[in-house]
C-alpha cells in the first residue's frame, strides 16, 4: 500500500508538495487541510484527496501516514509535535521553525514518537549538485571563500497576501528566514557550519517589520571567509547564486539559471554545464517540481527503508541556527558566535 500523505495548508507552495506526491509512485495524497473550505474543496478538485477543516482531524485518520506541513512558520512546531504524538510522519516546508528552540522540541519530538521528521530543501536535489560537490571535493583546493546572493524581488502586494507574512509572531523574520534560506542551506550543506557571524539588516523598500534586506559575514573555524547578502527589493531581479572560491580555483553555481561554471588555475581548466532554470526571484512560484519531487523520493525511501532522510531536523536546524545568530547579531550591533 503506498503511504498516505496529508497536506496541512495550501498556500503558495502546497501544489508543488501536491505534484510531488502524484509524482511519487509509492505516495498517495489522501487529505488536504485549510480553514478556507472553498479553496480546500478546489484544490481537492484538482489534485485529490478529501477535504477536512480541522487537522487534529487529519492526524486521527489511520489513513494519513505522512503529513506535509505548508503553514505559516509560527504554527510549523505545534503542528509538527501534534503530528509526532499522533504517530505521523513529518515533511515540513522551509524554514523548519522560526528558532532554534522550536526545531530542538520539534526533533524531540519525533524521536520520541519514532517517526521520521524531514525538511524541504530541494536545491539540495538540483541535478548540478552531484557536479559542484565534485569540485569542491577534488579541484578547487582549500576552500577560503563561500558567498550566497539572493537579490530578488517581492511587490507590496505580496506581503498584503497574507496576514501573517513581513510580521515577526508569524514568519519569524523577513527575507533572510523567508526567501534566502534555501540557497544558505545549500552552502551549509556543502561547505559547512561558520562559528561566527557579523550582521547587519534593513528594512529599506518595504511597509514591513521585519528586514527586506541583510548583509552577513561569515567566519570559519578553518580562517576562511563567507558573505550572505539578500534582499527582496531588487528590481527586476537577479537570479540567484552560489561562489565557492579556493586555492587552486573557482566554482560558480548560477542556480537560478541552473548554470555551474568552474575556473581551475592549474592544470588549467574551464567548464560549465546547464541543466532546467528554476527560480523564485521574481515569483514565488516560478519553480519547476522538479526538487520537491527528488526530494520526496527520498523521504519515502528513508520510511520504507527506516533511515534518515537527506534532509532530516538535524539537517533542517543548521540554517536556522544560522538564521537566528544573523538576527542577533543585528540586533546587538556586535560580532556573535553560532551555536552548535
Amino acid at each position: 500500500m503506498p503511504l498516505g500523505f496529508a497536506i496541512i495548508g495550501i498556500g503558495n507552495i502546497a501544489p508543488i508538495h501536491a505534484t510531488a506526491i502524484q509524482n511519487t509512485p509509492d505516495a498517495q495524497l489522501v487529505a488536504v487541510c485549510t480553514r478556507n473550505e472553498a479553496r480546500g474543496r478546489a484544490f481537492v478538485e484538482k489534485f485529490g484527496g478529501t477535504y477536512i477543516a480541522d487537522y487534529h482531524a487529519v492526524l486521527a485518520r489511520d489513513d494519513v501516514d505522512v503529513v506535509a506541513i505548508c503553514t505559516p512558520h509560527d504554527l510549523h512546531a505545534p503542528m509538527t509535535i501534534d503530528a509526532a504524538r499522533a504517530g505521523k510522519h513529518i515533511l515540513i516546508e522551509k524554514p523548519m521553525a522560526r528558532n532554534v528552540a522550536e526545531c530542538d522540541a520539534m526533533i524531540q519530538a519525533a524521536e520520541r514518537a519514532g517517526v521520521t521528521l524531514g525538511v524541504i530543501a530541494q536545491m539540495r536535489f538540483d541535478p548540478l549538485i552531484p557536479n559542484l560537490q565534485s569540485l569542491i571535493s577534488n579541484s578547487l583546493g582549500k576552500i577560503i571563500w563561500v558567498s550566497a546572493n539572493v537579490l530578488w524581488y517581492r511587490t507590496d502586494e505580496y506581503y498584503r497576501s497574507g496576514a501573517w507574512r513581513g510580521t515577526r509572531e508569524h514568519e519569524g523574520g523577513g527575507v533572510l528566514i523567508n526567501q534566502a534560506i534555501h540557497l544558505v542551506d545549500l552552502m551549509l550543506y556543502l561547505t559547512g557550519m561558520p562559528t561566527h557571524v557579523t550582521a547587519q539588516t534593513r528594512t529599506l523598500n518595504h511597509q514591513i517589520e521585519v528586514e527586506d534586506a541583510v548583509l552577513a559575514i561569515l567566519e570559519y573555524a578553518d580562517n576562511r571567509l563567507g558573505l550572505i547578502q539578500a534582499t527582496v527589493s531588487a528590481y527586476p531581479d537577479s537570479p540567484e547564486r552560489l561562489d565557492v572560491i579556493g586555492t587552486r580555483g573557482s566554482a560558480i553555481y548560477h542556480r537560478g539559471e541552473a548554470r555551474l561554471e568552474w575556473h581551475i588555475a592549474e592544470p588549467r581548466d574551464d567548464g560549465e554545464l546547464r541543466g532546467a532554470a528554476s527560480s523564485g526571484a521574481a515569483a514565488p512560484m516560478a519553480i519547476s517540481a522538479a526538487g520537491h519531487i527528488a526530494q520526496f523520493h527520498d523521504f519515502v525511501a528513508a520510511i520504507r527503508e527506516h533511515r534518515a532522510p537527506l534532509v532530516d531536523g538535524h539537517e533542517g536546524r543548521k540554517s536556522v541556527a544560522v538564521v537566528e545568530a544573523v538576527y542577533r547579531s543585528a540586533a546587538c550591533h556586535q560580532r556573535v558566535e553560532i551555536g552548535d
